[in-house]
């Protein structure tokens, strides 16, 4: 039975994981790095080549190394071109710089290759639950071999030091240079799919990624790890910013949440608060695409928009936003609602309604005020608007409102 279509299947989520997934072939005349360079470092790879080719069918073998690395292994058989397969390195728990110290000494690594291991582990991803790589990984078995008894999973642990003998023959500059190229290159990588998840607004992509942050996002350049954290956030500040502006959202939008995040960057404490802060600007960007994209407006549109989502208190009628705007009332007119699909007064309404029902809910505004700050003076006929708009009275809206978050939080 041929499962090329099923691998191929299996490697791409796996690649969405960030998981490395190596295939032996017994053909080849060179065995891929399965543990993106460790124990070529260390000068242990041909005792850790021998050890991952002993493997039967039909079995899943579920391995932790004495680097505390998990991997995951099995060997295909069949009409499989490949021989086996290894997926790993990942880790079950995020280590600290004193576990990591701690384990170097049970390693028996000498002072200079420690800095080396942090670095190697800042590569690796953390899966903390496992049940759902492992819910593919049996679907995947069961396609193979079938259901039931069929197949079995076995657990494996390699403890103990590293050969001190190995140990003698320090690590070459050569090797020390691969190792840096593939930190920054993973580092890189992460960047670049952020970037394109922000652009596109993928929100639900975006929480897949937060799921697997690479352990030591931020460079320790410097001894106080919170500065290493803040400088690394003004970068991505920044990175994300552009995205969403590939997104198409308008400067002036950018500009408050870019300005907003770097005065909270600022104000961080720890590095744990600055990955919270982490997540909370991927998040913010790409809901800030899904919100404010511009792109499918022309210039003219996208200028107009952006005007009255920024200043719903400000004077938005035709005339003065065509004049504000440079534009002819009838040119704007048309070409705004042809793009949009509303006419300028109902764009304006719905961005006032949408402001008032924000206020009502996160302030305690009187309902006057809250109508002012909507461009409306006349509070009865604000109140008109609104319930045409919502069903109900901004009395009636903010008292549901209240009954609601009530009921969650008894809940």
């Amino acid at each position: 039975m041929s499962c090329t279509a099923e691998l191929n299947y299996l490697k791409k989520v796996l690649m969405k994981m960030r998981l490395q997934a190596v295939l032996y072939t017994q053909e080849a005349s060179q065995s891929p790095v399965p543990d993106m360079g460790l124990r070529r470092f260390l000068g242990v790879e041909e005792e850790y080549q021998r050890r991952h080719t002993e493997l039967r069918e039909r079995t899943v073998y579920k391995i932790t190394d004495e680097f505390l690395c998990r991997y995951i292994a099995l060997r295909f058989g069949g009409e499989v071109a490949a021989d086996s397969l290894l997926i790993g390195p990942y880790m079950s728990f995020e280590p600290t710089p004193e576990q990591i110290l701690e384990e170097a000494e049970r390693l028996g690594l000498s002072t200079p290759q420690v800095p080396r291991l942090k670095q190697y582990y800042s590569t690796v991803p953390v899966i903390a639950d496992e049940s759902d790589l492992m819910t593919l990984i049996n679907a995947f078995a069961e396609t193979l071999w079938g259901e039931g008894n069929a197949y079995r999973i076995e657990e494996l642990s390699r403890e103990g030091t590293v050969p001190a003998a190995a140990l003698r023959d320090m690590r070459s500059e050569k090797d020390d240079i691969l190792m840096q190229m593939q930190v920054m290159e993973r580092r890189y990588a992460y960047e670049n799919e952020m970037m394109e998840t922000v652009a596109k607004g993928l929100t639900h992509r975006a929480k897949m990624m937060l799921g697997r942050v690479p352990m030591n996002l931020f460079e320790q350049r410097m001894a106080d790890p919170v500065r290493n954290a803040k400088n690394y956030l003004i970068i991505c500040n920044t990175l994300l910013r552009k995205a969403a502006q590939q997104g198409g959202v308008h400067p002036l939008y950018l500009d408050r949440i870019s300005s907003d995040f770097a005065a909270r960057i600022e104000l961080l404490h720890d590095v744990e608060e600055g990955r919270e802060l982490m997540s909370e600007m991927i998040l913010g960007y790409c809901r800030l695409v899904r919100k404010h994209t511009l792109h499918r407006y022309s210039s003219s549109v996208q200028k107009a928009v952006a005007y009255i989502e920024a200043e719903p208190a400000a004077d938005l009628h035709l005339q003065h936003l065509a004049r504000t705007l440079n534009l002819s009332a009838g040119y704007l007119s048309a070409l705004f609602h042809r793009e949009t699909g509303k006419t300028v007064t109902e764009y304006v309404t719905h961005v006032r309604m949408e402001t008032a029902a924000n206020l009502l809910r996160s302030t305690q505004l009187q309902i006057q005020t809250v109508a002012q700050h909507c461009g409306i003076t006349d509070v009865n006929y604000f109140s008109k608007v609104f319930k045409k708009h919502f069903g109900m009275t901004p009395r009636q809206y903010r008292q549901e409102q209240k009954e609601g978050a009530n009921t969650t939080k008894k809940s």
